[in-house]
């Protein structure tokens, strides 16, 4: 998605996104403030997923994530991998 996509989308302009590490997600888990986000499809999800992970499919980020994610001020992180 481009920039122009995200700002229209109601998403957090990409200068508030960074990458952060697998250390700092685990040390985080738990973590009230932080909001774990899964984009794998649902199937993927079920079948694993890290604790706490909430499923959003990428397809349908757009179209659900204001109802999905209730607390839009809470830190987003987004994966579409398990740990390894």
């Amino acid at each position: 998605m481009d920039h122009a996509s995200a700002e229209n989308a109601g998403a957090a302009p990409a200068d508030d996104v960074r990458e952060i590490s697998r250390g700092e997600i685990e040390r985080r888990l738990g973590d009230p403030a932080m909001l774990l986000v899964d984009v794998l499809p649902r199937e993927l999800y079920a079948a694993e997923h890290i604790p706490g992970a909430i499923n959003l499919p990428l397809a349908e980020v757009l179209a659900r994530a204001s109802e999905v994610i209730p607390d839009h001020a809470a830190d987003i992180i987004t994966y579409c991998a398990k740990f390894t």
